[in-house]
């Protein structure tokens, strides 16, 4: 009887809602009436959501009456919005074309006696949500029975209801985007829904499976979101989808993001504010990402659309972007290494200057050489300063690395950066200390223009570099210049 009188209540709920249709005025601008007797005599405010935050845009003082009402002449952009009376108490619902209407609330139960009248679309929202409230209610039940489960045949049943209840949770909100194809309602529906590899791509082994359902979500993630509705920009929902597909649904190597950025950005030009939001959005994620490479797409991004459109952004700050941006260019992953003349030291200088001030300070010493002279399957170009403190810890864990690959084709260039007489003296003191005799010990005595060519603003710096002397990784510590040539190599 139970389920019999579930079944006839849903039908009940299914008919309700297709009856729903959605409204076509159009207003010049704003005037919500609210009813909120509870909160007589206090301020009210009129939020709207700006990605995850809600932002003022209103306020009303409540009569004693309970009556307050927002009016202005022009009208918002469609969303999510809220009304709030304190932290304790606020609510949410939708405004698209028709900006005109009541709303009546109840302090006792916000969420399921706030009634809207003239808003056939706050109606829809309204009865979605107290629907899904129910829906997590029941789920919520099962969960507690498959918890208390007896046997295996209980917690079989118990799943196969909550795979049932899911299936009619899914197919009613099927049945209200089909109900109201062009309102904010079922946009805001469908921008929820996620596609899934249908079941006849699905074939192989489990690996291939996963791969189909992997690439099938990739191309088809915004089949169901509209990058440029300015409504779903003001919801909760939007900035999640976007930081979602650029950090874990684009494989996570420069060129597939800078593909990705270029399509977003695009898509975004169709408003002005979301081709604001979207450019500031890329610009700062790339900026602060900690992955190696993210530079070119943050440099990609600086270049091709910060620089010549973000007119909202300071000359001083435009003008110090584009001097990084020309600093760093040559510096990328995948470019390759910008090449310089050093001066290698050999190993029996070291050793001859260790009891030998003047040998020691002798700054014309050595064998001029090219970085593209060194003959090497991997390079390690390493930037360092014998005064340094985090080089002095560095510099040895590397030298280890390099003791560890030198018969694999591995080589270090390890390049000391201070080019005075008394930097060569600590230099000299240094690699004898620890030995460090066996690698490429070289400076620049009478330049330093490497500095400009690899931007270097801090010490140590590791580059590693293939046998085309292409930068493949870069802003390494040892043991992750050990990690990685323990994977090329092996």
């Amino acid at each position: 009887m139970k389920m019999m009188a579930e079944t006839r209540n849903l039908r009940y709920f299914i008919i309700s809602i297709l009856l729903f249709t959605a409204g076509t005025t159009f207003s010049q601008g704003y005037r919500i009436s609210l009813d909120a007797p509870d909160f007589a005599g206090q301020d009210v405010i009129l939020a709207e959501y700006f990605t995850g935050r809600m932002v003022p845009k209103d306020t009303a003082a409540i009569s004693l009456t309970g009556k307050a009402v927002f009016a202005g002449e022009k009208a918002f952009d469609g969303g999510l919005y809220v009304i709030f009376f304190n932290q304790n108490y606020y609510f949410d619902f939708m405004m698209d074309k028709d900006q005109e209407f009541a709303i009546k609330t109840d302090s006792s139960d916000l969420a399921t006696k706030t009634k809207y009248s003239g808003s056939e679309i706050n109606e829809l929202f309204y009865t979605y949500k107290n629907y899904l409230a129910a829906q997590r209610t029941r789920r919520s039940a099962y969960e507690s029975s498959l918890t208390a489960a007896g046997s295996k045949a209980d917690s079989t049943r118990i799943m196969d209801q909550m795979k049932a209840l899911d299936k009619e949770t899914g197919e009613i909100v099927e049945k209200m985007i089909e109900a109201n194809p062009d309102t904010f309602f079922a946009t805001f529906l469908l921008a929820m829904k996620e596609k899934r590899a249908p079941e006849e791509l699905l074939t192989g082994t489990k690996h291939q499976q996963d791969s189909t359902r992997y690439v099938y979500y990739k191309n088809h993630y915004f089949d169901n979101f509209d990058v440029s509705d300015i409504r779903l920009l003001h919801t909760p929902i939007y900035e999640p989808k976007i930081n979602t597909y650029i950090g874990r649904v684009v494989p996570q190597h420069p060129d597939s993001l800078i593909h990705a950025v270029d399509m977003l950005i695009g898509k975004s030009r169709a408003d002005e504010d979301i081709f604001r939001y979207m450019l500031i959005t890329l610009f700062n994620h790339f900026a602060e990402s900690k992955m190696m490479g993210m530079d070119k797409v943050y440099f990609h991004i600086a270049e091709q659309y910060y620089l010549p459109e973000a007119t909202w952004s300071s000359e001083d700050f435009l003008t110090k972007l584009k001097e990084n941006l020309d600093k760093s260019k040559g510096t990328f992953i995948g470019e390759t290494a910008p090449d310089f003349e050093l001066k290698g030291i050999p190993a029996e200088h070291f050793q001859m200057a260790e009891m030998d001030t003047a040998i020691k300070q002798d700054p014309h010493v050595g064998y001029n050489f090219m970085l593209s002279q060194v003959s090497a399957e991997y390079t390690i170009l390493y930037f360092w300063e014998s005064d340094c403190g985090h080089c002095q810890k560095s510099t040895p864990k590397l030298y280890e690395v390099f003791q560890k690959y030198k018969e694999q084709q591995v080589q270090v260039v390890a390049v000391h950066v201070i080019n005075s007489v008394e930097g060569k003296v600590e230099w000299v003191d240094f690699v004898n200390e620890h030995q460090l005799y066996e690698w490429i010990n070289c400076w620049s005595p009478y330049k330093n223009d490497f500095r400009q060519m690899y931007n270097l603003q801090s010490f140590p710096q590791l580059f590693l570099l293939d046998k085309e002397k292409k930068i493949i990784a870069k802003s390494l510590s040892p043991e992750q210049a050990d990690d990685i040539l323990n994977r090329f190599l092996n």
